[in-house]
């Protein structure tokens, strides 16, 4: 995990990265983080570190946006854990 990392931060910084590559990059780098980890490792990144990126996005939001942004993300995470539970 703290190599990917490692290897995506190195990239960044030598100014090797196009704007337009970081979602690319960013899905590769959580493909690469998650395969090497188990289940109970996944739980625990998911459950620290998704609250803590959305803080950071929500705190460059309006109270509208915000709102919006949480109902779409909410109504999709519910999308998905009821696809897997049918």
């Amino acid at each position: 995990m703290l190599k990917s990392f490692q290897q995506l931060m190195e990239k960044m910084m030598s100014g090797m990265m196009k704007p337009e590559d970081m979602p690319r990059m960013m899905e590769t780098m959580m493909d690469n983080i998650f395969k090497e980890m188990d289940t109970k490792d996944k739980i625990d990144f998911m459950q620290n570190m998704m609250p803590r990126c959305m803080s950071m996005i929500f705190a460059e939001m309006g109270d509208e946006e915000r709102k919006s942004l949480a109902e779409a993300m909410l109504r999709r995470m519910a999308d998905t854990l009821k696809k897997q539970t049918e």
